[in-house]
């Protein structure tokens, strides 16, 4: 399934899309501020994914994303499954490395590509869980807004239908 990796900068006084950076499975790539071209880059996507989408980029994207013939149901955010695949990391904001001063304007395009390694890391990481974790945080994540799409892009569903704490805590009884 393809997934459209984007990130967006607003600005802060009047919440006008300043620039939008996009990148698809297949290496196309879109940086401008035109909200038409965008909807139209992403048009064929059957998921959103970026670094905080949830509460930041859909809030000022959420139409052209619906236009693209996406539903928002479908946005992969790396943000919330960061600090449990990664829990080693101090801090799970995206690196900027592009931006040596601090005062520079953010590089939606940049961004994206981040949100997209992340991802894949993400998805990467998750596969290699035992099963008994990835059972748990199904049962308790499969409705959150922020989980939900991971489980639905990775079509991963607990396999029994009746998982009990002392599985849980007995992870070689499953």
């Amino acid at each position: 399934m393809d997934i459209a990796f984007l990130d967006t900068e607003i600005d802060p006084t009047t919440h006008k899309v300043l620039d939008i950076g996009c990148i698809l499975e297949d290496g196309r790539r879109f940086h401008a501020n035109s909200i038409t071209a965008f909807t139209d880059f992403m048009k064929g996507a059957a998921f959103v994914c970026g670094h905080n989408i949830l509460k930041h980029d859909l809030k000022y994207i959420h139409a052209s994303v619906s236009a693209a013939g996406i539903p928002l149901s479908n946005a992969l955010d790396t943000l919330y499954w960061s600090p449990l695949l990664f829990p080693q990391k101090p801090y799970h904001a995206l690196v900027k490395d592009d931006k040596l001063q601090t005062e520079a304007i953010n590089n939606p395009l940049n961004d994206s590509m981040q949100a997209r390694d992340l991802f894949h890391a993400e998805v990467a990481s998750f596969q290699q869980l035992p099963s008994y974790l990835k059972q748990l945080y199904w049962l308790l994540l499969r409705e959150k807004p922020e989980f939900s799409a991971f489980f639905q892009y990775l079509g991963y569903k607990c396999r029994r239908k009746t998982f009990t704490l002392r599985r849980i805590f007995n992870p070689n009884s499953i």
